[in-house]
């Protein structure tokens, strides 16, 4: 049983601090080894409570003694009354039992757990087949590409205007997917020759390079743009047919079914036109 500490200079006993109780008691449970760690834990919160609370009570004691000087200096000029002189020495009393509780109550740490064995490690896994060349995939896209693009030189080959020998050079480049150095000259050629009946083919296939380089919007735009131009242009039809598959890969169903219904109503006998009816069939409700 702790027992009482020795009277302090008020004549007072001093009260045996919990803190510093809690912290032997902590400590001599953690030598022992007779206490869990969820015991150890919970002793350790309530001492880090305890020590809260006596700091608050310091800080509390602390701010009164400078109240009580203040007071006295104002009305005594310095001097010190015998009550409130009692009362400051009193709380200088506390604030010193406080402190010497404090410097030995820190709480102690709880025991480190036990260190467990690390696991073995994982049998490594046999390495995965490596994936087929990305080349693979694409000959479908590049047959269906340079198809189109011959189609188109022996259409615009057909046609007989002073620039068409012009446009065909373009042409080349783009047999060569050469996007990037061919859009600039397409988009030139249709400023240059907006009269031309070669201008709305120019743009057609500025969006084509747009889908080839997975710019959709910027291909819808340039598809709204041929049929807006030139809604009399033989590129009219392809372009409504492939701004109406771009809202479908989208996932834009209601302007995919307006652009395809457009398609089969104002050119009803074009190729396009048939293949719109049967992708209109294969759309959901």
């Amino acid at each position: 049983m702790l027992g009482s500490q020795p009277a302090g200079p008020l004549g007072r006993p001093r009260p045996v601090t919990r803190v510093g109780a809690r912290v032997a008691l902590v400590a001599a449970l953690a030598v022992a080894g007779c206490a869990t760690r969820a015991e150890l834990l919970q002793q350790d919160r309530q001492l880090r409570g305890l020590v809260q609370e006596q700091r608050r009570q310091l800080q509390q004691m602390q701010r009164e003694v400078e109240q009580l000087r203040a007071t006295v200096e104002e009305g005594h000029g310095g001097g010190t009354s015998g009550g409130s002189g009692d009362r400051i020495a009193e709380l200088e009393q506390r604030i010193a039992q406080l402190e010497a509780a404090q410097g030995g109550g820190t709480p102690p740490s709880p025991p480190e757990p036990e260190a467990t064995p690390a696991p073995p490690p994982p049998t490594p896994k046999p390495a995965p087949a490596p994936p087929p060349p990305a080349a693979a995939a694409a000959p479908a896209e590049d047959d269906a590409w340079h198809r189109d693009v011959a189609k188109e030189q022996a259409a615009a080959g057909a046609i007989n205007v002073p620039e068409r020998a012009e446009y065909l050079a373009i042409l080349d480049g783009l047999a060569r997917q050469e996007c990037p150095r061919t859009v600039p000259a397409l988009n030139s050629f249709a400023a240059k020759y907006k009269d031309s009946p070669l201008a709305d083919n120019a743009l057609y296939w500025v969006g084509r390079c747009d889908v080839l380089q997975h710019d959709q919007n910027q291909a819808i735009s340039k598809f709204y743009e041929v049929v807006t131009r030139y809604p009399k242009g033989d590129k009219v039809p392809a372009a409504l047919w492939a701004q109406g598959n771009l809202f479908i890969e989208m996932g834009n169903t209601p302007d995919a079914r307006i652009v395809l219904g457009k398609l089969i109503r104002e050119y009803p006998s074009s190729e396009e036109a048939a293949r719109a009816r049967q992708r209109l069939s294969e759309l959901p409700n």
